[in-house]
């Protein structure tokens, strides 16, 4: 196996790799004359000493493979069925799923422990990693393995006509739902992705719920229509050149998406004493209720004004005032909302062209096109904040996951 992204892998630990870095003051900006001859690199090793220098901060962090890491085992059936209408249109259903095991996943494999008593008693989180007696100098180790799992399940309907009288078309729907417990490694832009590591590194399990890019209902058409009207067609073939030149050899194209909202992952501050690796979630007690005549761009949950009390509050202890839906996990607690907990806005796009082809002679001829990609200009909206420690910006989105409409000609000669 490759490898989970290029800084997780074993050649990357000391003595074979060091990494240093140094912060200067903007007003008096340091010099790199001598190059790197001031950075240490001899004696380090991931079992050294903590230097007293340091403090209780480690100055290492590791890359560890799991020994039972196996390769990923991923299992596919599906059952379809299919109806002719004719010739050239046909419909298909069928159920199509997937389930994967053994996906290669990363894993905090130094978070630190609860500590005992109450919090604001708790030693600091770096005294409190299971390793810091044998690797006093190493705090986060990133290990590798094959624990991760995901399950896909759908419906999927499927029309088509192919080309007949001019026309063409094909129309798909998928209901799905794709489960899992861990992000990946690659990428998860313009989602609210729950991050690559588990929030509690020793809860697994948690983490489990619709994956960053589970889209619940998606549609998509896409065809062709070339007008019946001008030589050789039929209407209008025995009309002469220059009204063929004028109302002859038009078609058009269009391709159609729309898709409900991704998963959005509902976080609070981080207040464990433990997530060295972040993605802390809120703490869920009720179905968040939205009014619809309230949804904008900068509400897209529908929330009153007023949102300080909105959300209830953390501390020593979790408070449930009985009215909201999520809330700060208490102090040393992670949140026991799930993953994809509520949905973002859905997507929409239209890509149509118009053509025209101008016969100069019987094999030669020039083709005209216009093409306007998404035609209508329709704006889809990136996810809205969703953390329980900033009200005022919950619920407002921050961006858009498509570009405006764009036009475009082309002129072509063929010969």
């Amino acid at each position: 196996m490759e490898g989970t992204g290029a800084n997780l892998r074993l050649p990357l630990n000391a003595p074979f790799f060091v990494e240093t870095d140094f912060s200067y003051d903007p007003r008096t900006p340091g010099s790199i004359r001598s190059g790197f001859s001031d950075v240490v690199t001899t004696g380090i090793a991931l079992d050294m000493a903590r230097p007293a220098s340091a403090g209780v901060v480690p100055q290492l962090q590791g890359r560890a493979w799991d020994l039972n890491l196996r390769p990923q085992t991923t299992g596919q059936v599906n059952f379809t069925m299919e109806y002719q209408f004719d010739n050239a249109t046909s419909i298909q259903a069928g159920y199509v799923g997937q389930k994967g095991t053994h996906l290669v996943a990363p894993v905090e494999a130094n978070q630190p422990v609860a500590g005992t008593g109450a919090f604001s008693t708790w030693t600091n989180l770096n005294l409190r990693r299971p390793l810091i007696n044998k690797l006093p100098n190493l705090g986060n180790i990133a290990r590798t393995e094959s624990s991760a799992t995901m399950d896909y399940h759908s419906l999927q309907v499927t029309g088509r006509r192919r080309f007949s009288g001019g026309v063409e078309f094909l129309a798909a729907y998928t209901f799905g739902k794709t489960l899992t417990d861990n992000l990946g490694y690659y990428g998860s832009g313009n989602t609210s992705g729950e991050g690559a590591y588990w929030q509690n590194a020793y809860d697994r399990r948690s983490n489990r719920g619709p994956s960053f890019f589970d889209i619940r209902q998606n549609f998509t058409i896409a065809g062709t229509y070339f007008v019946p009207v001008g030589k050789g067609k039929k209407f209008g073939s025995g009309m002469g050149k220059a009204a063929d030149l004028l109302a002859g050899g038009w078609n058009s194209n269009f391709s159609i998406a729309a898709r409900t909202g991704l998963p959005i992952t509902v976080r609070a501050n981080d207040r464990t004493g433990q997530a060295v690796r972040g993605n802390v979630r809120a703490n869920y007690y009720r179905e968040l209720t939205i009014d619809e005549s309230a949804r904008t761009v900068d509400n897209w949950f529908g929330l009153p004004a007023d949102r300080s009390t909105l959300f209830c509050a953390g501390g020593v202890s979790a408070v449930n005032d009985g009215k909201c839906a999520y809330g700060q996990p208490a102090d040393g607690s992670f949140g026991n909302a799930g993953i994809g907990t509520e949905r973002g806005p859905g997507f929409f796009s239209a890509d149509i062209s118009l053509g025209k082809r101008f016969s100069v002679t019987e094999k030669t001829y020039i083709d005209f096109r216009m093409e306007m990609f998404n035609a209508f200009n329709n704006v889809s909206w990136a996810p809205p904040g969703a953390n329980v420690g900033a009200p005022a910006s919950f619920g407002v989105v921050g961006g858009q996951v498509q570009a405006p409409r764009n036009i475009q000609f082309g002129l072509k000669y063929f010969f």
